[in-house]
């Protein structure tokens, strides 16, 4: 089976390198799914879980808070993002006590682009974090 090497680093951090089949992530312009052999790619990427699908058939999900999907003709896919966090590193109390409170403050500022952007990145942690992201 034909692989692909993928690397998610974010701005604090490498979170993660493996080989995998599939990566599929939410670019600014809707969903893209990368197999090995795709065309080289800069892809704009926007607040959303990016699912790695290694060899074996384990997935790996990372929420993304923005960033850039580089793919290369060598078989390689590198997420730059601003915030990347692995499932397994997201608190999904807090993520949660934090919907709750942007609920709150959306119900009093419904038009508040600060808070709608705050509450995509927390319900995306929160996908991630409890396996429910379709990615």
């Amino acid at each position: 089976m034909a692989t692909m090497h993928v690397e998610v680093v974010s701005a604090e951090r490498a979170v993660l390198s493996c080989d995998a089949t599939e990566l599929y992530a939410r670019g600014v312009d809707g969903q893209i799914g990368i197999l090995p052999g795709h065309q080289p790619a800069l892809i704009a990427l926007d607040v959303g879980p990016v699912k790695i699908v290694r060899e074996d058939g384990a997935t790996d999900l990372v929420a993304v808070h923005r960033g850039l999907l580089f793919v290369d003709a060598d078989r390689r896919c590198i997420v730059l993002a601003d915030i990347a966090e692995p499932a397994d590193g997201i608190d999904v109390r807090r993520a949660r006590a934090k919907v709750a409170k942007l609920e709150q403050q959306l119900a009093e500022s419904p038009n508040d682009e600060v808070l709608r952007a705050a509450m995509q990145r927390n319900r995306v942690r929160l996908e991630v974090a409890e396996g429910t992201s379709t990615a």
